[in-house]
């Protein structure tokens, strides 16, 4: 299988496999009495067809155990194309949205929590920033209710882990307190032995049945970024989402974007960390109205339909058809997929069957798997008038919007490949679609982008790696010259600004 992204470095080989049992040493403290984790439990799928497909979605239900109620649905499916006819006698174009929304939660008392904290404090945390972050995290420590489970992992040179899985109790809470107080800043980043010390810890308590999370804080690059993304992918595996911070300037934001998206997961950009422990409340808020667990889509083009692109989010392809994952989703909270699609040549008056979406969750009060089923269709005409009048501007103008941010991205991430020629085209090609749909929407937003794209084009090479270094005469190492000048902090800070905007888009934020 393989997660695929239109971007450089977001296009990996996706290997899903059991994550990792190595640990970082645990604090005898909080082991001294340790407790017993519940055994996972696996849960059921099921299928259904509908029986009008042209007209209404179908909701199925699996139950386990048999005997139990079927639960109600909690996350609706809604599909919409931009437009319902296209031009006979030539292949068509068009946009589809996909709209998934949590509904009312429907259980009386939330399943615990299974919280791990992974937080930089290499040596640019110091200062302000990592008193933030002790904050932060003392702060969500607070919050959580007794028998959730939290862990904190810490990584700067190495891996601690400074609070190790443990369920919430008054005096956990203190010990746990007393742990981050003494959080220090120092050493270079090792992001990945801080996830995978994370992924250990979060197996402690992992229940299918559960809300299971990882919120990783970072505002460096790794020293090694080889292994990173597949941690991400088994932390997917694991139906663990991993929510990213990055934090100020300098982080690397297409990791941390992949790192997110790859395990169903979401980005958050934090300009400076004052708002660490905002971000950490809201992330709580959301798991204590946790609709759905592990929820991905699949789309399946009909006949001669093909989809060119998913924009803006990972997809694994499955044949023809296209899975993307969604994660957890909170009461009210509303996910968007739009695809871009390629239509058949089709004559007068024939019906083009354009695709099947499914969706698959699992509830947080059972342990039932769900699924909602939407089938579209469309027509064919020549009649110009009838094909212009049968278009969705709302589905158009997200599309468009959608569209610019995702070529602002891709181009960030073809900048840190190296690739500033690629990089500047994606650029050119935002800002025109931006003042064009701009006008024709007569959306400021889109039109101010157009500006804002033309002031990244000036800083975008300053994200390209630096040439590897040289031996000279006597087999000494000659100091590498970077393609472009670092960035100012104030040029650094918008590069990662525009990027946090565009993600915050692409994720409906």
């Amino acid at each position: 299988m393989s997660f695929v992204r239109r971007v450089g470095p977001l296009v990996g080989l996706l290997v899903l496999t059991a994550a990792c049992n190595q640990r970082a040493p645990i604090t005898p403290d909080l082991a001294s009495t340790p407790d017993k984790p519940s055994p996972a439990k696996p849960a059921l799928a099921s299928s259904a067809k509908a029986d009008d497909p042209f007209t209404q979605p179908v909701t199925v239900t699996a139950v386990s155990p048999a005997d139990k109620p079927a639960p109600a649905p909690q996350v609706s499916l809604d599909v919409t194309p931009s437009t319902s006819l296209v031009s006979s006698g030539k292949a068509g174009d068009l946009f589809v949205r996909v709209r998934l929304t949590g509904l009312p939660l429907a259980a009386a008392k939330r399943p615990p929590i299974n919280l791990v904290l992974v937080v930089d404090t290499s040596g640019s945390m110091e200062g302000a920033a990592i008193e933030r972050a002790r904050d932060a995290c003392a702060t969500l420590v607070d919050s959580l209710g007794e028998g959730d489970a939290l862990s904190i992992v810490t990584f700067g040179s190495e891996t601690h882990v400074i609070v190790p899985a443990t369920r919430i109790t008054n005096d956990k809470r203190a010990l746990a307190r007393e742990a981050i107080a003494k959080i220090k800043a120092e050493g270079t980043t090792d992001m990945a032995g801080g996830l995978q010390a994370g992924l250990g810890q979060v197996r402690t308590f992992l229940q299918n049945d559960g809300i299971n999370r990882i919120v990783l804080v970072g505002d460096g690059v790794p020293n090694d970024p080889t292994p990173v993304l597949g941690l991400a992918d088994q932390a997917l595996s694991l139906h663990v989402p991993i929510t990213t911070l990055g934090l100020g300037g300098d982080f690397d934001e297409t990791e941390m974007t992949a790192i997110a998206q790859r395990s169903g997961g979401t980005f958050h950009f934090v300009e400076d960390g004052s708002r660490v422990a905002k971000v950490f409340q809201d992330e709580l808020s959301k798991m204590q109205r946790l609709v759905a667990r592990g929820t991905f889509v699949d789309v399946t083009p009909g006949p001669g339909v093909v989809i060119d692109d998913v924009i803006g989010l990972a997809h694994q392809p499955i044949g023809r058809a296209m899975r993307i994952p969604i994660g957890d989703m909170s009461e009210g909270q509303v996910r968007d997929v739009v695809l871009h699609l390629t239509t058949p040549n089709r004559h007068e008056s024939s019906k083009i069957e354009l695709l099947d979406a499914v969706t698959h969750y699992t509830t947080t009060s059972t342990e039932a798997t769900l699924e909602a089923r939407r089938f579209v269709g469309l027509g064919a005409s020549a009649d110009a008038k009838a094909v212009a009048s049968a278009h969705d501007a709302d589905v158009e103008h997200q599309a468009a919007r959608v569209r610019v941010a995702d070529e602002m991205i891709r181009a960030m991430a073809l900048a840190r490949a190296g690739d500033i020629k690629g990089a500047r085209a994606l650029l050119d090609k935002a800002a025109k679609l931006a003042t064009d749909e701009g006008k024709r929407f007569e959306d400021a937003d889109l039109k101010s982008k157009a500006k804002e794209v033309a002031s990244l084009k000036k800083t975008i090479a300053s994200l390209a790696p630096p040439p590897p270094a040289v031996l000279g005469g006597g087999e000494r190492m000659k100091r590498p010259e970077f393609a472009s000048p670092p960035p100012s902090p104030a040029a650094a800070m918008q590069l990662r600004s525009a990027h946090g905007a565009a993600m915050d888009m692409i994720q409906g934020f």
